[in-house]
């Protein structure tokens, strides 16, 4: 069994649409997964749930630091860190990647949520892509995001068109292939 961890200490950097878009894409493909959702504050669609067949675990943890988080991040397979671009994200951000670092050699996937045409987010990439190694990934600023939660869809979908669809197929299909799924 393979984990995905999905962490940043910081909340409302879109932790809980990822897992759950994970869990759109599994059950699409049919693929038997676990789903914990270890935020107590809720807001994914997916509720916890465990499968006996399972191949792959999606882990969707609190915005907060936890006693516990050094032992998630010690069993993942993958680790995705969610983002939004913003100068208030790069501290915890970068607290976050050390705390990955110190306790796993694992890929990780950083995602930039809520990605923009505006300098600050351009400015936010350049900056992280000198900072880090792994995949950096760009979900789009989408009001469909919102309404595809609304009606407990995954955006792919809801609006499979759209760039928001087009971008989170392409975060899942990154993560499969890393995963070797």
């Amino acid at each position: 069994m393979k984990n995905i961890l999905i962490c940043n200490q910081k909340g409302g950097v879109g932790k809980s649409l990822i897992a759950d878009e994970l869990a759109f894409f599994f059950e699409r493909n049919k693929t038997p997964y676990n789903f914990y959702d270890l935020d107590s504050q809720g807001g994914t669609i997916h509720h916890s749930l465990k499968n006996e067949n399972a191949l792959i675990s999606v882990i969707d943890t609190p915005g907060a630091l936890q006693e516990q988080l050094a032992k998630w991040i010690k069993s993942a397979h993958l680790v995705i860190i969610p983002t939004r671009t913003t100068s208030r994200d790069i501290e915890p951000l970068k607290r976050m990647i050390n705390i990955v670092k110190a306790n796993n050699n694992c890929p990780v996937i950083y995602v930039l949520n809520a990605f923009n045409r505006f300098k600050a987010s351009n400015d936010f990439y350049e900056w992280i892509s000198n900072q880090v190694q792994g995949d950096i990934m760009k979900l789009p600023q989408s009001e469909l995001f919102v309404q595809a939660s609304a009606y407990g869809k995954s955006i792919v979908d809801y609006a499979p068109k759209s760039n928001a669809a087009i971008a989170t197929l392409e975060l899942c299909n990154r993560v499969h292939n890393i995963l070797h799924l």
